[in-house]
C-alpha cells in the first residue's frame, strides 16, 4: 500500500469512527436499584420462639422439614436443616451452632422486601414445585409468622 493510500485509509477510518461514535454508548436507565440484601435482619429470638416451633420444626402429618428425606442432613436440596439439640437456647448469648445454622438457612430464603414472596413460603405452599407437596396454605398462620418475623424486635 502506498503512503498516500495509507493516509486516505486512515482519514476514511477516522471519519467513519466519528460518525459512529455518537451512536455507540448511550446511557441506559436500569430502573430503581434492587432492594439491599441486608434490608432486614429477622430476629433470632422470634426465630427460636416462633418460626422454628410453629413452622420449620412443626409436624406436618408425620413429616418435619428437617427429616433426612426432606431438608435434613445429607439432603441434596438447597435448604438444609437440623433438629436443634437443645429445645430453646439461651438467647442472651450467640445461638448454638445448630440453631445458628438453621437460622441462616431460613434467612437466606427470606425476601425481606416482600415476605409473602419468600422461598421460605412459596415452596411449602407448592406455588413452586416442592417435593413435600403443599404443606401450608398461602393464607395460613405460617405466612403471618414469616411476615411478622421481619418486624419482630
Amino acid at each position: 500500500m502506498s503512503a498516500r493510500a495509507g493516509r486516505l485509509f486512515l482519514v476514511a477510518a477516522a471519519s467513519l469512527l466519528g460518525a459512529v461514535a455518537p451512536l455507540g454508548c448511550q446511557t441506559v436507565d436500569l430502573g430503581a436499584p434492587p432492594a439491599d440484601v441486608n434490608l432486614c435482619e429477622p430476629s433470632q429470638k422470634f426465630f427460636v420462639e416462633s418460626i422454628w416451633p410453629m413452622f420449620l420444626g412443626n409436624d406436618y402429618n408425620g413429616k418435619h422439614c428437617y427429616d433426612s428425606g426432606c431438608h435434613g442432613s445429607g439432603s441434596t436440596t438447597a435448604m438444609t436443616l437440623t433438629n436443634p439439640s437443645q429445645a430453646t437456647p439461651d438467647l442472651t448469648m450467640p445461638l448454638p451452632a445448630d440453631w445458628a445454622a438453621d437460622y441462616a438457612q431460613a434467612t437466606h430464603r427470606m425476601n425481606c422486601a416482600d415476605p409473602l414472596d419468600s422461598d421460605l413460603l412459596i415452596y411449602p405452599q407448592n406455588r413452586v414445585p416442592h417435593g413435600g407437596g403443599m404443606l401450608i396454605m398461602p393464607t395460613g398462620p405460617e405466612a403471618t409468622l414469616v411476615s411478622n418475623w421481619i418486624t419482630a424486635p
